[in-house]
């Protein structure tokens, strides 16, 4: 994951580095580790966004008037079964059905650990013709 995301190094080189080796680290505060199964017969798809801004556009249907709203995209996405991993900005954490398993990066590798965690099934709406950018997409909860 951290290997897909561009710049990620140069902006959080002390997260990227303890992921590398499975150390330990204290979370970063901008920073969120989400999780989710992603059911068998998913469609992959993997992408990074660090510090890119998603911009949405919607138009009055009375005026006709446009307006814009931006917000962060996630920083890194695997979407692969069975699993949906995400790093993304904060503020982002209500926008996926994934929990925030954050925390779990304060475990090394070797660390034991006793976690129980219900984690849920979520799937990527399927795109016809291209593939669309996660951070446009919103995911959908898969049967359980």
């Amino acid at each position: 994951m951290t290997a897909l995301t561009p710049n990620l190094i140069d902006s959080h080189s002390d997260l990227v580095r303890a992921v590398r080796e499975g150390i330990p680290i204290q979370a970063p505060q901008d920073m969120r580790f989400l999780v989710a199964i992603a059911p068998d017969g998913s469609s992959a798809h993997v992408e990074g966004s660090h510090e890119a801004l998603v911009v949405r556009m919607s138009q009055d249907s009375e005026s006709g008037g446009w307006s814009s709203t931006t917000t962060p995209a996630p920083s890194a996405v695997i979407h692969f079964p069975p699993f949906s991993l995400l790093l993304a900005d904060r503020q982002l954490v209500g926008s996926f059905p994934h929990v925030d398993c954050t925390d779990w990066l304060e475990l090394g590798v070797d660390d034991p650990a006793n976690v129980s965690v219900a984690l849920p099934v979520v799937d990527l709406p399927k795109t016809p013709s291209a593939p669309v950018p996660i951070a446009m997409l919103q995911f959908t909860e898969a049967r359980a």
